[in-house]
């Protein structure tokens, strides 16, 4: 293995090329990052003299351009090290990078491309291009590269990606670029509506990455496994140029091989990714327990208490504090086996995690912290220190991020890494940043008595029953999601009698839970779907049974096709449409609440409504 360089000075660095160029100059033979090759069927690792070649590449096409700086080009390329390279060329050439998911549809790209005013396109092929120019003329866009085939076509905005440029990337001429300058565009997920581009800066990119790099303690032999896509700003910001400016390498995830036997090759020694893969990989432990005697159960039960008492001082009962450690540190490496065998560290982030996940994760051995952002404060706020994790926090703020609570409960942001606002929105940003530049989060915290950041919801993501109850869904979802039976969960209840909850079930734990009611695989009958929600419903409460009175659950509705961004029930980054998901499962709904009078829309419901 090639020697680590420490990463470079800070201060060092204005530019988002020069972290990429900083990193080129410390380890140019050191690995940057490692994807599967679906044609070859293997694993490849890509040095960053590698990469740098890679980029020289792009960097020749964006020369033809002659394009002025703060020009807009799009990426709508999977995770890996063609992205990598395109933005390392966008960002030498004092351009504007503009990610694009690659399974976006075809409407939703002619009018990102549109919004931003894109001169350029780097995609994977060409299908994708084809039905985006049969729907929008977008004159502006000058030319489409796609990066996996060759350019066959009438097109003539299609070209091909230079095979061998004469000149490499280092030597292509650069202009001088402010660190204040807009380095990209990010879209927002629009699970409320219609996307927004957040405007960021080399300066606040790169203080984030440095700063949430160092909260974690991330090391130039750290190996971090990542599913995130780059078009996410998280992804981006703490995988790429966290693992630049440590000189770590990525393993790109997702790339059509089993997460297990992922984990199980590359064997990471740290995981970035959002809660659910967490949530599964979990519900996949607990689902073995199922299956095991009543012994392995307990003890298994007793060893994550019992690991947890040891590793965080908390006192455990009688029982836990007998049981043996070679019993506790056989149970940790059974994870660790399914992680790998080397990893230390687990972040969560984009979502909020089941306090419960992470406490299982951190009772075994590997501390799983949680993280805190939005897109528009760069996007990480928080993270949890890996030392000392407290499962139902996010953490405590970044170095040189500010924080408060206004008088409303809303957490409110400040620091180095917040927007520089919404691209040609000015009512917008207004809207969320004051004079001063506190970010308005829309979430809801409180501070307890530590530094630590603690969310209770969303400003705007409430329900409110007939009753008056007020409830945030999001966190009676994320404790029922802690259910092996379960795999996507959406609670509803606005202006109804109770609560109710459209559950996607775990097909495998659904199997289990047949056959233990005793009923046949095929038995579709009403009967049959009657006993398997009063059982998952059941379970539900049994997990909401210390949860406040107004998180209760009263009825479950099966739900049996799983929400899909494809399907327009889930966001690009894996959030409730809530109003479309309630509006193709309305007979479902109805059923929940069948035999009770259904009251009027209330105003949050219409704008809810609205809001799609």
């Amino acid at each position: 293995m090639p020697p680590y360089e420490a990463p470079p000075d800070p201060s060092s660095l204005t530019t988002l090329a020069s972290l990429y160029e900083a990193r080129l100059r410390l380890s140019p033979q050191a690995p940057a990052c490692r994807h599967f090759d679906t044609q070859r069927q293997a694993w490849c690792e890509v040095t960053w003299a590698e990469l740098a070649q890679r980029a020289s590449r792009f960097g020749a096409a964006l020369q033809d351009l002659d394009l002025r700086p703060g020009e807009r080009i799009a990426v709508q390329l999977a995770g890996g090290p063609d992205w990598m390279a395109a933005d390392w060329a966008i960002q030498r050439a004092g351009l504007v990078t503009v990610g694009l998911f690659p399974d976006e549809t075809p409407a939703g790209t002619a009018r990102l491309l549109a919004d931003a005013e894109v001169h350029g396109l780097f995609a994977d092929d060409l299908d994708l291009w084809t039905s985006v120019s049969r729907r929008a003329e977008l004159r502006g866009l000058r030319w489409v590269i796609p990066v996996g085939e060759p350019a066959i076509t009438q097109d003539r905005r299609v070209r091909r990606l230079p095979e061998a440029p004469t000149t490499t990337l280092l030597h292509l001429p650069t202009p001088a670029i402010d660190p204040a300058a807009l380095a990209t565009l990010v879209y927002t997920s629009g699970a409320t509506g219609m996307p927004m581009a957040v405007m960021m800066s080399h300066r606040n990119l790169l203080s984030n990455a440095v700063a949430t790099a160092e909260a974690l303690g991330l090391r130039g032999d750290d190996v971090i496994h990542t599913q995130l896509p780059l078009t996410h700003l998280f992804g981006r910001t703490v995988c790429v140029y966290g693992a630049a400016w440590c000189g770590a390498t990525l393993v790109f995830g997702g790339g059509g091989v089993d997460l297990g036997e992922e984990l199980a090759s590359q064997k990471p020694t740290v995981m970035i990714g959002v809660p659910r893969i967490y949530e599964r990989l979990y519900a996949a432990w607990q689902q073995g327990l199922e299956e095991a005697p009543a012994s392995r159960r307990a003890f298994s039960r007793l060893a994550v208490e019992a690991g947890w008492a040891v590793r965080h001082g908390a006192p455990g009962t009688l029982r836990s504090r007998l049981l043996p450690a070679a019993l506790i540190q056989r149970h940790s490496a059974g994870l660790q086996r399914h992680l790998g065998g080397r990893m230390r560290l687990a972040l969560s982030g984009g979502a909020a995690l089941a306090p419960q996940i992470g406490r299982f994760f951190c009772a075994l051995g590997v501390p799983l912290v949680q993280g805190y952002g939005l897109t528009e404060a760069g996007p990480v706020v928080s993270v949890d220190h890996p030392g000392d994790p407290d499962p139902a926090s996010c953490g405590k703020p970044l170095a040189g991020v500010e924080t408060r609570i206004a008088a409303n409960g809303e957490l409110q942001v400040r620091g180095p890494s917040v927007m520089l606002g919404y691209w040609r929105d000015t009512a917008a940003t207004q809207h969320s940043l004051d004079e001063s530049g506190w970010l308005r989060t829309g979430d809801k915290a409180s501070r307890l008595d530590t530094d630590r950041i603690y969310l209770v919801g969303r400003l705007k993501e409430l329900l409110v029953t007939a009753g008056g109850e007020k409830v945030s869904p999001a966190e009676v979802e994320r404790q029922l999601r802690t259910l092996p039976e379960i795999d996507q969960v959406m609670v509803v209840g606005e202006g109804r009698p109770f609560l109710g909850a459209l559950v996607v079930p775990q097909s495998g734990a659904l199997a289990m839970l047949r056959a233990s009611l005793g009923l046949n695989d095929g038995d579709d009958s009403e009967m049959a779907l009657c006993r398997i929600e009063d059982a998952l419903l059941d379970r539900c409460q049994a997990v909401l049974g210390e949860a406040p009175r107004n998180h209760w659950i009263a009825r479950v509705a099966l739900v049996m096709q799983p929400w899909t961004p494809a399907s327009g029930l889930l966001t690009a980054t894996q959030k409730l449409r809530r109003s479309e998901i309630e509006r193709t499962h309305r007979s479902e709904v109805e059923r929940l609440y069948r035999g009770y009078f259904s009251s009027p829309l209330t105003d949050c419901s219409r704008n809810a409504t609205l809001a799609t």
